[in-house]
Parts: C-alpha cells; structure tokens; sequence
C-alpha cells in the first residue's frame, strides 16, 4: 500500500533529520538508517510496513523527546537527580507507549488502512519475540529510574548515614545506552528477519 509505504518513508526521514539536529550519537544513526534501509526493503509487503512504521514513528517521538529534555527542561532544573527522573521517567513512557502499539497493531492496521488491506491482519513471526524485546526496554528504563531513585535516597528524607550506601550504585546509569541499543538493534534484526520469512513465504501482493 503507498500511504503506509509514504507514511513510514516520511517518518524515518523525519527520525534522520532530527537526529541530525540534536546530533545524536553513532547508535542512534546507525538506528535511523536500518530503519530507512528496513523501510525501502519492505515496500511491498503491509504488514512489515506497519511494524516498521510503528517502531519508526516512536523512534521519532523519541527524539523529540531528546530535544525537548535537552533544550527545555534540563536548563530549567538544577539538580542531576531531577534531570534524570526526566530523563528516564520519559524514555519509560515512550517505550510503555511502544509496547501498547506493538500489542494493539491489528487495531492501528484498521484505522491506517480502514480494513482495506488483507496481509497487514497476516501473521507476523516476528512479533512475539519484538513484544519480549520491547518488554525488556521497558525493563531497563524503568531499573534506571528506580536506581535514581535509591542513588538518591538523602533528598527523599532518608538519613545521610543509610543514603551513602547506595551512592555508588550506578549500573543502568552508567551503561544505560549499552543496555538498551543491545535489544534496540535485536528489534530492527527481527523486523528484518519476519520480512525475510513473509517474503519467502508466499510471494508478496501488490
């Protein structure tokens, strides 16, 4: 279908440029692109469009959400422990959000295509495995704020002498972006991969 091969086209350029303006790093290029490449390889096939588009259009919320923590919220607030609340708090709502979309995609297929499109209802392999990865996302995101949370236990009211102890605990802080680009990159994998086993499958209608 053009409009959802339109749709997901634009969105991932509009991930690229954005990306570009908060000069995001090397992983989130590498993202950007994969899903530009994942977008083109599945131009005739609807129902990895849709997924495409899904983890596109969040990605691009996402880095609105960079820009804005960035730009707008961060100067505003002077302590590190409440950048971070922010900063984690808002990645956690963004992949809460992508865990609803990928587990109601048959309802988006209906308002995206008005139940015009017969394969985007077809089932996916991939996902099972991409509604597992996203769980872990969602995981991780959610250990980070709690971690903030006992990092910083002596703005909370808790005693200094009890807070100190857990002043070096700083796991998911300190690998965050390693620990959420490992599932990240395993979820465009698997895009490819169920696009790969539809395409071989039967041929793909146009």
């Amino acid at each position: 279908m053009r409009s959802l091969f339109s749709l997901s086209l634009i969105t991932c350029i509009i991930a690229l440029l954005f990306a570009s303006v908060i000069k995001f790093g090397v992983l989130e290029s590498i993202i950007c692109a994969m899903l530009f490449l994942l977008t083109c390889f599945s131009r005739k096939d609807e129902n990895s469009q849709l997924l495409t588009l899904i983890f596109a259009a969040v990605f691009v919320l996402e880095v609105c959400v960079a820009i804005g923590s960035r730009y707008v919220i961060f100067p505003a607030v002077e302590s590190f422990f409440v950048e971070n609340i922010y900063a984690f708090g808002l990645q956690l709502l963004v992949n809460l959000l992508l865990l609803f979309l990928v587990k109601h995609r048959m309802t988006i297929a209906v308002l995206l295509t008005r139940g015009k499109s017969a394969s985007v209802f077809e089932k996916n392999y991939a996902e099972g495995p991409l509604y597992f990865l996203v769980m872990v996302l969602v995981f991780i995101d959610f250990m980070a704020l709690m971690e903030n949370f006992l990092r910083n236990l002596d703005r909370m009211g808790v005693s200094e002498e009890t807070a100190k102890i857990f002043w070096e605990v700083t796991f998911f802080y300190d690998y965050f972006e390693y620990l959420k680009a490992v599932p990240t990159f395993l979820c465009i994998t698997l895009l490819y991969v169920g696009l790969v086993v539809r395409t071989k499958r039967e041929p793909i209608q146009n």
